[in-house]
């Protein structure tokens, strides 16, 4: 089939990757000088004098091998392994893999291996670095929901990801995001009180906010992308749309899950209800660095999420907004 990559979706990457790279050197940049400051107030309880382009490199040095750490780790994790999804050859769901292998060669991809997780709640995504190393991981509670044409939509819904390679571009903006949000993290709970400390937690959070508002958006583009991709590979929306409209409302009515699998969850075809979307401010049993202003936090970030950050911080497009736009695309069809 003659499909190519969607270049308004390459677009929205390239200009999000820039836009994020620029925010990360300026908030490495930030951090390193807040450290610096850190260091010489430290230095002073010892005695010591150390110049301040030293100390500036030295919080130049933690900066970089804290990243290098979050980098490493963020790469080692794997969805398949978080949802204990196993891999499943042809003789154990043979209708799945036909499939799947039949919608890989129109998009013109290797086959992706599958993997299997025995879970309630319906699950699709793709991981992988590259379209060779690409993973198809479904839940058993979406095949359970799905027919035939259903699950054949929702899998070119899949592939066109791959297709599109927006799999390494994700990995690649969350992994800033996730720098800052644990930073901020393990400084807010350190117990510390040292105003460099508590300008490093706060400019931590501002980048993740502002940086989180740019992966959301462009999580929605990626999702529009994979829906007119699925479309154009199976030459028919109507099927994807019925599953969306299904697969929403058993995700709605579906147990909750832990917070790293509600994290990978924001992956899925669908979008996940229970979603973090920020930082959490409280941990029990500690003093968190910013107690003293922990609740007027918390209700002004409550009150702005659901009055103005809902809608900016989703993964997803609204379902009924992506079935409208499968609609006019089948009118389009159609109309031919």
């Amino acid at each position: 089939m003659d499909w190519s990559p969607d270049r308004h979706l390459r677009r929205r990457m390239a200009l999000t990757l820039l836009a994020l790279a620029a925010l990360t050197v300026a908030f490495a940049t930030g951090v390193a000088a807040l450290l610096a400051w850190g260091i010489e107030w430290l230095s002073g309880l010892f005695g010591l004098e150390i110049p301040f382009e030293v100390r500036l490199v030295l919080g130049g040095v933690v900066t970089f091998i804290a990243g290098i750490v979050v980098l490493r780790r963020a790469l080692g994790e794997d969805a398949a392994e978080t949802f204990g999804a196993a891999v499943v050859g042809p003789e154990a769901y043979p209708d799945l893999h036909a499939t799947v292998t039949r919608i890989a060669q129109a998009a013109d991809l290797p086959a992706p291996s599958i993997h299997v997780t025995d879970r309630e709640r319906p699950l699709a995504m793709t991981t992988g670095l590259s379209t060779d190393d690409a993973k198809l991981v479904v839940s058993t509670g979406l095949l359970d929901a799905l027919d035939a044409e259903e699950l054949e939509a929702v899998v070119a819904h899949e592939l066109a990801h791959v297709k599109n390679r927006d799999a390494i571009v994700m990995t690649l903006v969350e992994l800033p995001l996730a720098s800052a949000r644990n930073f901020g993290r393990v400084l807010q709970h350190s117990g510390g009180a040292h105003f460099a400390l508590v300008g490093v937690a706060l400019a931590s959070y501002a980048f993740w906010g502002v940086g989180r508002l740019l992966v959301a958006s462009l999580s929605r583009s990626r999702e529009l992308a994979a829906d007119r991709g699925a479309s154009a590979l199976l030459g028919d929306p109507a099927a994807l749309a019925v599953a969306l409209d299904t697969l929403d409302d058993d995700v709605t009515s579906a147990p909750n899950r832990d917070a790293r699998e509600t994290a990978l969850a924001s992956l899925s075809i669908v979008p996940d209800t229970n979603e973090s979307s920020g930082p959490t401010l409280t941990y029990e049993g500690r003093r968190p660095l910013l107690w003293s202003v922990r609740l007027p936090v918390r209700r002004a970030h409550r009150w702005l999420h659901e009055r103005y950050l809902r809608a900016a911080l989703a993964t997803h497009p609204a379902t009924d907004e992506r079935i409208d736009r499968l609609g006019t695309l089948e009118r389009e069809r159609t109309a031919r």
